[in-house]
């Protein structure tokens, strides 16, 4: 019997739009991830503010995505190629639909 292939798919939707300040401080960070920043360092290299920023580590830490040790946050080494993975996929799915019209 055919198997529906929403029943075969176990990864949860990646909580991360393209272009959005979630996806520009998690690709920063898994790009960094030999080291855990601060709200105010991540704001600085990204161009956000730091209030925005905290407000968006705050939601890549209750979707799992990073880890936070007292006001530091980071990516926890063995993810870094998964998150690599989902970042390089969000960007070509992007190239896609950019294409010429």
């Amino acid at each position: 019997m055919p198997v529906p292939v929403d029943d075969l798919i176990t990864d949860e939707p990646f909580p991360v739009n393209p272009e959005s300040v979630e996806y520009e401080v998690l690709s920063f960070l898994v790009t960094a991830h030999e080291y855990g920043f601060t709200p105010q360092e991540i704001a600085a290299q990204t161009g956000h503010s730091k209030a925005t920023v905290s407000d968006t580590v705050a939601q890549l830490v209750e979707n799992g995505l990073i880890k936070q040790t007292e006001s530091v946050y980071y990516i926890e080494p063995w993810r870094v190629d998964k998150l690599t993975n989902r970042l390089r996929s969000l960007d070509a799915a992007v190239k896609l639909f950019e294409g010429p019209c």
